[in-house]
């Protein structure tokens, strides 16, 4: 490590430090929404008012993530990562697709945490994620973590699917299976008391019901930054595919939830693809 490095982690620690021991944590929520469901927007909403992170210390906890499916990492060495994190960060609000990957664990660690759900119907989450693969090269570390919560090694493209393997995409069982395991652990697990879900397209309109939620002023929400992270490159590959062949694959994975949460869309023609 060079000096220049060395001296700015040195500050970056020194900072850390004082902020545990001078800064009074507010709350402690986690959105814990899926890729693409509005995360970043969270964060957003709270960055100029307390400390609030996306996706803080992503590539450790994607080695975490993978390091435990494959027998490196046991739950005792997860779990004290986890409370050493927490120390370290001092977060009122960590807003992360990757929270998911450690929900049982913070359940375990964390009893006073709250959790927010943003969730988008799985037509509109799948073209987001699409569009936002196409559009931006991802690390490597980002590719193993989808490889993994994909199916890389476990699903291969149908005929059907030819349009997604053709644009280096993952297969339908892949996407929906994520997006239904996803949201279905999160509402089976966490107490509904300790639990808000929100259309991800209603953020800006709840955004002060969070800060309810949270037990945080109304004054530490910042609505101009609610729509964070906007994908505006559309590529349109949903309506590529055959729409038979799709909505056969969105009712094997996710019409329980669909039901549930979405009850209004019943195909891909009723939402604004």
């Amino acid at each position: 490590m060079d000096i220049k490095a060395t001296a700015k982690n040195a500050i970056k620690d020194a900072y850390m430090a004082y902020v545990k021991v001078t800064y009074k944590r507010k709350c402690r929520l986690y959105c814990v929404g899926a890729a693409k469901s509005g995360t970043h927007s969270i964060a957003g909403m709270f960055d100029q008012t307390i400390r609030s992170g996306h996706e803080p210390e992503s590539k450790q906890i994607i080695d975490k993530i993978i390091g435990l499916s494959e027998g490196k990492l046991n739950s005792q060495e997860m779990s004290s990562y986890i409370r050493k994190r927490d120390n370290r960060l001092c977060l009122d609000v960590d807003s992360s697709q990757l929270n998911f990957f450690l929900i049982d664990y913070l359940l375990k660690e964390f009893p006073d945490a709250k959790y927010l759900l943003t969730i988008r119907d799985c037509y509109t989450w799948l073209d987001s994620f699409i569009n936002h693969s196409l559009r931006d090269k991802a690390e490597a570390k980002w590719i193993m973590l989808r490889d993994f919560r994909f199916g890389a090694d476990k699903y291969s493209h149908s005929e059907a699917e030819m349009i997604l393997k053709r644009n280096g995409l993952y297969t339908l069982d892949g996407y929906l299976s994520y997006w239904a395991n996803h949201n279905k652990k999160v509402l089976k697990t966490v107490p509904r008391n300790r639990l808000m879900v929100l259309d991800t397209l209603k953020i800006s309109q709840h955004a002060y019901e969070i800060a309810d939620f949270a037990g945080l002023p109304r004054s530490t929400i910042q609505i101009k930054n609610s729509h964070a992270f906007k994908n505006k490159q559309k590529f349109q590959i949903l309506r590529q595919l055959p729409e038979n062949y799709l909505e056969e694959k969105v009712q094997e994975y996710c019409e329980p939830i669909m039901r549930e949460i979405f009850p209004h869309i019943k195909s891909i023609n009723d939402t604004n693809l």
